[in-house]
């Protein structure tokens, strides 16, 4: 592939993110590609995701907890 090529994938790539930046992020995100979704997000929704969190945090151990990953620490 010729450096001419790569420079003008790159060059294209580069002018679509700005214009997908400028329609999406301009005017508070009133125009977006994706479509309506609201910026502040639902307060019942939300908090029906954070006790789900706090019931998936009784079943997983984060890896640094773990007797085996403290066994591979010690040097």
């Amino acid at each position: 592939m010729s450096t001419r090529t790569v420079a003008s994938v790159l060059g294209f790539t580069i002018i679509a993110n700005t214009c997908v930046n400028m329609i999406t992020d301009f005017h508070d995100g009133a125009n977006d590609l994706y479509g309506p979704y609201p910026r502040i997000p639902d307060k019942e929704k939300l908090k029906k995701q954070l006790e789900e969190a706090a019931e998936m945090k009784k079943f997983y151990v984060s890896p640094s907890q773990t007797k085996a990953n403290f066994a591979l620490m010690k040097f």
